[in-house]
């Protein structure tokens, strides 16, 4: 038997809840002495009430209470109050950088711009401060409750957000082993050991884990380029035509990443290379006889920083040609067409490995360790690769351990069923289920009228 703490973070979210709760139950039954903590904030800002809506907050903390109350857990309310929020002398400097960093993780996430740009906002600047207040506030409380309980386990969802964070951060201070719990693309549960959903070096070892099936990773490779199949492929056009290379040595196709998505997973995925557009522009120059193809990320048309206007520049450039989001260029195409690839942290390098193209990646990424593809640790390795003729394209088999852990991985829960990719309770549902979806759907609304603003 073990004493295992579960912070119900994010208990208006559905999947994030039936995991949480379903985690609990399980533990429980098993044997464990369980306890369930969860926010009991009253005007609380945070990642499911960007507001600060008391109604949302009355709504959470309720329905909470009331689902553990229903599947006989012990739970533990957080009552944060203004002492809580204001006196943070208990909490280090380090741990206040990280709920920092988990307060601009969320306003990214929910507004689509750049760290750069929040602090012009006075809007944002305003919900920065409040999210920390009320990280504070739980941090202070998760410590207080891990103090008492001296548990042998800690267990949060996600941890990337302030108020799962604060969990991690209190977990950590009493040296507590912690698991983090998440949701795979294909609506399963998983259960990250020792890490975090986002941290690349865990999440890459339980890749390489994976078995090889070659059958399996043609299917997955075959159904991504399908629109049925992947959102992004619907803006692909079947018409689109490549550009001439006539007067050129080989064409080099360069994919940037969504840059706010990973602007919010903190600073240990910040690049040791310079900004995206000053790389590329120096590789441009410096190889004058390549063509290079520049294809934004569809899903960076919804960004409201500007990430377009450098690489307007680099388009007057006469070896440049630029795919902007909304451009409906083939990625497949343009895989298929290059002599090399260059990725900043896109599924396209397994992608274009597994299409039997050189690969050279930029940057960390979920990527950089399955050898999918060459990883220069600075401007002049990757201007060193680029100036090989012929470089070697690596092997296929991590492209395929990928493949099976992006449609197979997961942990079967008790109370969990998936079908068909759809994931519902099997014993320990929510209660009042339609509450929680209004005060979502409420604080998705006023986020939403927000957005204009910023």
């Amino acid at each position: 038997m073990e004493k295992v703490v579960i912070y119900a973070a994010y208990p208006l979210w559905r999947k994030n809840s039936l995991v949480g709760f379903a985690r609990a139950k399980e533990l429980q039954d098993e044997g464990n002495d369980v306890t369930v903590a969860y926010c009991a904030a009253k005007c609380g800002t945070c990642i499911c009430n960007q507001m600060g809506n008391p109604v949302v907050c009355g709504i959470c903390r309720t329905t909470t209470r009331l689902t553990a109350k229903r599947l006989g857990l012990n739970a533990v309310p957080l009552e944060i109050d203004s002492e809580s929020t204001s006196n943070c002398l208990d909490i280090s400097f380090s741990e206040r950088k990280e709920l920092v960093e988990g307060v601009l993780s969320g306003l990214i996430s929910v507004f689509r711009i750049l760290p750069k740009d929040i602090k012009r906002h006075r809007l944002l600047r305003i919900l920065k401060r409040r999210s920390y207040r009320t990280a504070v506030g739980l941090l202070r409380q998760l410590k207080s409750l891990m103090a008492r309980t001296r548990p042998d386990r800690f267990e949060v969802f996600n941890g990337r957000h302030a108020c799962s964070k604060a969990g991690l951060l209190a977990a950590k201070s009493f040296i507590i082993p912690y698991y983090t719990l998440e949701v795979t693309s294909r609506r399963r549960p998983i259960i990250h050991r020792g890490y975090t959903a986002h941290d690349r070096v865990g999440v890459q070892q339980r890749i390489l884990s994976q078995p090889v099936d070659m059958e399996l990773a043609t299917q997955f490779y075959e159904n991504r380029k399908r629109p049925q199949n992947n959102r992004f492929a619907k803006h692909h056009s079947s018409r689109f035509v490549l550009p001439s290379t006539d007067g050129f040595d080989r064409l080099v196709t360069v994919f940037l990443s969504s840059q706010d998505e990973f602007a919010s997973l903190g600073k240990s995925w910040r690049s040791t290379f310079d900004e995206d557009h000053a790389v590329i522009g120096r590789l441009c120059r410096r190889f004058p006889k390549s063509l290079f193809c520049i294809r934004f990320h569809p899903n960076q048309g919804g960004i409201k920083s500007d990430i377009t206007s450098e690489f307007q520049k680099l388009g007057e450039l006469p070896n440049v040609t630029v795919y902007y989001p909304h451009d409906p260029a083939n990625t497949y195409d343009l895989i298929n067409g290059s002599d090399v690839v260059v990725v900043f942290n896109s599924t396209v390098a397994a992608e274009a490995c597994w299409a039997g193209k050189p690969v050279i990646m930029i940057g960390p990424s979920f990527y950089d360790r399955l050898d999918v593809g060459y990883t220069p640790t600075d401007e002049d390795e990757l201007q060193q690769l680029l100036d090989i003729p012929n470089l070697a394209v690596k092997d296929r088999q991590n492209a395929a351990r990928l493949a099976h852990y992006l449609l197979k991985d997961g942990d079967q829960m008790k109370y969990i069923r998936v079908d068909n990719a759809e994931m519902t309770a099997d014993g320990a549902p929510r209660s009042l289920p339609v509450l929680t979806v209004m005060a979502r759907h409420f604080n998705t609304l006023t986020s939403e009228a927000v957005k204009p603003f910023v």
